[in-house]
C-alpha cells in the first residue's frame, strides 16, 4: 500500500531500474567472459604463470679457466667457497627477525651489528636480491645454518667459486687477481658480447685481466621451487611443480691457459731471493719464452678473489716497498755496470776500439775540472775490453765514451738491443725506460748535451733507465748472436677438457747485426766475470757450466767525494745501492738468460746467486745428460778440474799522482743536491749533470 502521493514517484523510478538491471547484467557478462578467457581459453598459460611465481632463478657461476705452467703444473684453480646470504623480501615478512639474527650470531660467530649493517647497506637495491652477510663459511658453520634453515626464512648458504693461487704469493703480479666488477667498469665491459652484472668477478691485474675473455666462462641458471617465504623446497615433485618452465641453463666453463713459465724455476728464485726486494726475469734466448718472472715483495691473489678487507688493502697501499707494483715491467732502474757490455758493443761496432785497444786505469780519470772515479780506487792498470768487462773497469768505458763522436752512437746500439722501449709483452703497465740522445735532452730540458754526460751513460747511469725484462732480453740477444725476440707468456689455450684450441708462436722483433768478433769478445768478458778469480761474480760460478754474466751496482743518491768509498752496509737501508745481475748459460748457445735486480742490497754480486739458482735448476731439469749432477761430476773428474781460465794480474799503478788529483778535486766539490738549479721533474734515478750522483756525471762507478 502506497501513501498518498508516492505512487507517482514509484512510477517515475520504475523506468530507471531497467538501466540498473542492464548494467548489472553487462557486468556479470564481462566477469563471466573474463573467467572463461582465463580459465578455459588461457587456462594452460595462466597455470604456467602461477607455477612460475613459485620458482626462484638461481645463477650458476661458470668456473674460470685454470692456469698451468709449461709442464701442466696447476698454478691457478677454482675452489668451492660458501657464503651466507639473506633475501630481505622474505626476511622482513617474518615477525621473528630478532630471534633469527641472534641465532645467526651463534651459528656463524658474527656480531649482530655486522648483520644489521650489511642489511642496512642493501636498502637501495631491490628486496628480492640476496644480500651477502658473510663469506667463506667453514664447514661447521655451513652445517649449522643448514640444520636451522627451516626456522630462518630468507636465510641461505650459497656455494660460489673461490679463485685460488696454489702457490700463494709466488708470481702474483704475473698471474694477477680477480675482483668484483664495479659500476665504472660495467659500461666498458658490456661492450663485449658476454654481459656482466653487478656482483660478477672480473680480472683486475696480470694475466687474469689481459686474458679475461679467454678465462671467463658463461654463467648458467637453475630453477628452484620456493615457498611463500622464499625457502627452497626439496627436489621431490619438481617435474609436477615446474611443469613446462624454462629448463636449467648449464654454465659453460672458461678456457685454460698453458704458460711458458716453469714453476720449478719460480720456486728456486723465490727461495734464493729470500726477504730481498726486487725483480727477476728469465727468458729463452732462442724463442722469447718467459721461463720465470717474479716481483718482490708480493701479495696473495687468493685474498682478492672474495673481496679484500679495507685493513689489508691499506697495508698493501702504504707499504713503502710497493708490493702491488710489478717491478719486472712497471719500475725502471739505472742498469749500472750491466750496461758496460753494451758500451763495449757500441765501441767495437763503431770502430773506436778493437780487441787490441788498451787504456790505463789508475783509479780515476780527470776530465776538465772533474774527476770520474773507478770503483777500484787503486786502479786496474793497462786493460783491454775483455778484462774491462770481467773486472768492470769504469775508466776503460769512460775512455770509450770519450772516443765517440756523440752519445747517439751509444744510444743506437742500446736501442737495437731493445733498451729504452717497451718489449711488447702482453701485460698491462709496461714502461719504456729511457736511453738518452742529444735530441732528447734538447727537447726535454732545452739544454745542449754535455760531453761529461756521455761518460756517465757509458757506465749505465745518468739518464739511463731500463727494466728487468729489457735487460734479460738484451743479454739474450747478445748470447744468441743478435736476434731480438718478443717476450711472451702464454704457450697455448685449451678447452676445459684439455683440447688445444690455440698455440702461440715466437715473434722475432729484429736483428742487431753484431759482428761475430764483437759477440766473441763481449761473451769472453762476460764469461770471465763469473769464472775467473778477478771476475766480480766469481763466487757464483757453476762448476762444469759455462755461465756468463755481469754485475752492476747503482747508487740511489749523490755521495760526496770524501765518502764515495764508504761501506754501503753502514748506510741507512733506504740509502743503500741497488744491485743488478744479468747473465746467460751456456756460453756458446745459451738456452736461458736471467736478469735480477735487488733494491738496497749494496752490490750487484749479491744478486748473482739468485740468477745462479735459476740457471742451475733449469739446466739440470731440461739437460740432465749434460748438466745433471752426475754428468758434471763425471766431466770434471775426467778433466781433473773445472775449466777455469786465469786472467793475468793487473799491472802496477802509480797511485801517488792520481791521489793528488783526487785530493785536488775534493777541494772543489760539486754543488750539493739542494744547491742545483731547478729542473723539470724526472723519473726516479735520473739526474742532470750539475746535480749528478758520483756515478752519474762525476765520482765513482760502484764496486760490483
Amino acid at each position: 500500500m502506497a501513501f498518498l502521493g508516492q505512487e507517482e514517484q514509484i512510477r517515475e523510478f520504475q523506468d530507471r531500474f531497467k538501466y540498473l538491471y542492464a548494467a548489472v547484467l553487462i557486468g556479470l557478462g564481462l566477469l563471466v567472459a573474463r573467467l572463461v578467457y582465463l580459465q578455459i581459453l588461457s587456462g594452460d598459460k595462466m597455470r604456467q604463470y602461477s607455477e612460475e611465481n613459485r620458482i626462484k632463478r638461481v645463477k650458476v657461476d661458470a668456473p674460470r679457466g685454470m692456469i698451468f705452467d709449461r709442464n701442466r703444473k696447476l698454478l691457478i684453480d677454482n675452489r668451492p667457497a660458501f657464503d651466507l646470504e639473506i633475501t630481505p623480501q622474505y626476511f622482513k615478512e617474518y615477525k621473528q627477525q630478532k630471534e633469527v639474527v641472534q641465532l645467526l650470531t651463534k651459528l656463524v660467530r658474527m656480531p649482530e651489528k655486522d648483520i644489521y649493517e650489511a642489511l642496512e647497506k642493501s636498502r637501495g637495491q631491490p628486496s628480492f636480491m640476496p644480500v651477502k652477510i658473510k663469506t667463506d663459511l667453514t664447514r661447521d658453520e655451513v652445517a649449522g645454518v643448514e640444520s636451522w634453515k627451516i626456522e630462518m626464512p630468507g636465510v641461505e648458504v650459497r656455494q660460489e667459486i673461490k679463485r685460488t693461487n696454489i702457490y700463494g704469493d709466488i708470481a702474483s703480479h704475473l698471474l694477477g687477481y680477480v675482483g668484483e666488477v664495479n659500476s665504472s667498469e660495467l659500461p666498458i665491459l658490456n661492450k663485449e658480447s658476454v654481459k656482466y652484472r653487478q656482483g660478477d668477478n672480473v680480472g683486475k691485474f696480470g694475466l687474469e685481466q689481459r686474458m679475461e675473455n679467454t678465462l671467463r666462462g658463461v654463467d648458467g641458471e637453475e630453477l628452484k621451487e620456493v615457498d611463500a617465504l622464499g625457502r627452497i623446497k626439496l627436489e621431490k615433485g619438481k617435474d609436477r611443480v615446474l611443469g613446462n618452465a624454462t629448463p636449467d641453463k648449464m654454465a659453460i666453463p672458461g678456457r685454460n691457459l698453458v704458460l711458458t713459465i716453469d714453476q720449478d724455476l719460480q720456486l728456486a728464485a723465490a727461495q734464493a731471493f729470500g726477504d730481498k726486494n726486487g725483480a727477476l726475469v728469465a727468458i729463452d734466448p732462442r724463442s722469447g719464452e718467459i721461463l720465470a718472472m717474479m716481483s718482490r715483495p708480493s701479495f696473495d691473489p687468493t685474498e682478492f678473489s672474495r673481496g679484500i678487507s679495507s685493513q689489508l688493502w691499506n697495508r698493501l697501499l702504504n707499504n713503502p716497498n710497493r708490493p702491488l707494483r710489478d717491478k719486472t715491467i712497471q719500475d725502471h732502474y739505472s742498469p749500472g755496470s750491466t750496461f758496460k757490455p753494451i758500451t763495449a758493443i757500441a765501441g767495437l761496432e763503431e770502430g773506436v776500439i778493437d780487441e787490441k785497444t788498451t787504456f790505463n786505469c789508475s783509479g780515476s780519470l780527470r776530465v776538465g775540472n772533474r774527476v770520474y772515479h773507478c770503483w777500484n780506487k787503486h786502479g786496474h792498470g793497462n786493460i783491454d775490453v775483455v778484462r774491462a768487462i770481467t773486472q768492470s773497469c769504469d775508466v776503460f768505458f769512460y775512455r770509450v765514451a770519450m772516443k765517440m763522436n756523440s752519445v747517439d752512437q751509444l744510444s743506437k746500439w742500446a736501442t737495437r738491443l731493445g733498451l729504452g722501449k717497451k718489449t711488447g709483452i702482453d701485460l698491462k703497465g709496461e714502461v719504456p725506460g729511457l736511453i738518452p740522445t742529444e735530441e732528447w735532452k734538447e727537447q726535454r730540458f732545452k739544454q745542449p748535451w754535455l760531453a761529461g754526460e756521455t761518460l756517465s751513460v757509458a757506465i749505465g747511469q745518468s739518464y739511463v733507465l731500463t727494466t728487468a725484462i729489457q735487460m734479460a732480453n738484451a743479454y739474450a740477444s747478445i748470447g744468441n748472436g743478435g736476434a731480438l725476440w718478443k717476450p711472451y707468456l702464454v704457450k697455448s689455450v685449451e678447452s676445459f677438457e684439455g683440447k688445444t684450441l690455440k698455440e702461440f708462436k715466437s715473434e722475432e722483433m729484429g736483428q742487431t747485426h753484431l759482428h761475430p768478433k764483437t759477440v766473441e769478445l763481449v761473451k769472453e768478458g762476460l764469461w770471465g766475470v763469473v769464472n775467473t778469480p778477478h771476475g766480480t761474480a766469481y763466487s757464483s760460478r757453476i762448476p762444469g757450466v759455462d755461465f756468463a754474466g755481469k754485475t752492476g751496482t747503482v747508487q740511489n743518491f749523490r755521495i760526496a767525494a770524501d765518502k764515495i768509498y764508504q761501506k754501503c752496509e753502514n748506510m741507512k737501508f733506504e740509502d743503500r745501492h741497488n744491485g743488478f745481475f744479468v747473465g746467460f748459460a751456456p756460453l756458446k748457445d745459451p738456452v736461458i738468460a736471467v736478469a735480477v735486480i735487488g733494491e738496497h742490497v749494496c752490490h750487484g754480486g749479491a744478486m748473482a746467486p739468485v740468477a745462479r739458482a735459476v740457471i742451475k735448476t733449469y739446466l739440470e731439469k731440461y739437460f740432465p745428460d749434460i748438466y745433471g749432477p752426475k754428468a758434471i761430476a763425471a766431466r770434471l773428474a775426467a778433466e781433473k778440474s773445472a775449466p777455469v781460465k786465469k786472467a793475468p794480474a793487473p799491472e802496477p799503478v802509480n797511485n801517488a799522482t792520481e791521489q793528488e788529483d783526487v785530493q785536488e778535486d775534493n777541494n772543489d766539490q760539486l754543488p750539493a743536491r739542494n744547491a742545483a738549479p731547478p729542473i723539470p721533474a724526472l723519473p726516479p734515478g735520473i739526474e742532470n749533470e750539475d746535480n749528478a750522483s758520483p756515478g752519474a756525471g762525476a765520482g765513482v762507478g760502484n764496486g760490483d
